[in-house]
């Protein structure tokens, strides 16, 4: 019979009551629920080694309204009626787009942080493991690619005023069939190495913060549109005269 020392049973059975602990502190987050319902959503992404983080934070209110924006740009959307874009100082000629591209570029940027979740949910799936305590999660994913597998590490955590935050790196790309040897008869480097440029660099990443504190009920109406152009003919001084003008309910 073999005699377990006391302080070694001891330290079994404490770590399996962590375990235990951990496996029941831990909630499943659906991130397109989330995202849905958010009041905000934030989104970071870093394309490569030594490249600048991009940022877009996207603003939802209780009326419809949508605020999103991004370095020294941005669109807003009032009552989900009318849409005004901030012109960039580098690219005055955005004021002077016809209204069709405007209205496209309204629609394309309301999309943006939504597109951001959805880049996440390449690698989460719908579902993300989150712990109760706030403290971070991490796990391995994968993805399939035509020649090989994708790698990164997913990590999520509960923010201390409730926001989601899910993170995505990647960390490998792999190559799962072999490549033509100088004999072959027939070659697909080529194209295996067009469609591995088109993957994401390896430690690139893409963050977003889902805030889940109630909306504010609109824009503040003496918020001044002062460098902003609607996507639509008429162009109001405020976002109080834009609503008015566009026949938004208060």
């Amino acid at each position: 019979m073999t005699h377990t020392p006391p302080r070694i049973a001891l330290a079994a059975a404490l770590l399996a009551l962590s375990g235990a602990a951990t496996a029941d502190s831990l909630s499943t987050v659906s991130l397109n629920k989330a995202a849905s319902d958010a009041a905000s959503i934030d989104v970071q992404h870093l394309p490569g080694k030594g490249a600048e983080i991009s940022r877009m934070q996207t603003q939802r209110f209780a009326d419809g309204d949508q605020l999103t924006t991004w370095a020294d740009g941005g669109v807003m959307m009032l009552c989900r009626k009318v849409g005004y874009i901030k012109v960039p100082a580098d690219k005055p000629e955005v004021a002077t787009l016809p209204l069709e591209q405007r209205q496209m570029l309204v629609y394309a940027a309301m999309m943006g942080s939504v597109g951001g979740v959805v880049q996440v949910m390449q690698w989460t799936g719908e579902n993300v493991q989150v712990a109760d305590d706030g403290s971070e999660t991490t796990r391995s994913a994968e993805s399939k690619w035509a020649y090989g597998v994708e790698r990164a590490e997913v990590t999520t955590q509960r923010m201390p005023d409730g926001a989601l935050r899910v993170r995505a790196r990647k960390t490998a790309t792999e190559e799962s069939t072999p490549r033509s040897g100088p004999d072959a008869s027939f070659s697909t480097d080529a194209d295996r190495d067009a469609r591995m440029a088109e993957l994401p660099a390896v430690g690139s990443w893409m963050e977003v913060l889902i805030g889940t504190q109630p909306k504010a009920a609109r824009i503040d109406p003496a918020f001044s549109l002062t460098g902003w152009v609607s996507s639509g003919d008429g162009h109001a001084a405020t976002v109080g005269e834009a609503r008015s003008a566009a026949g938004c309910k208060d």
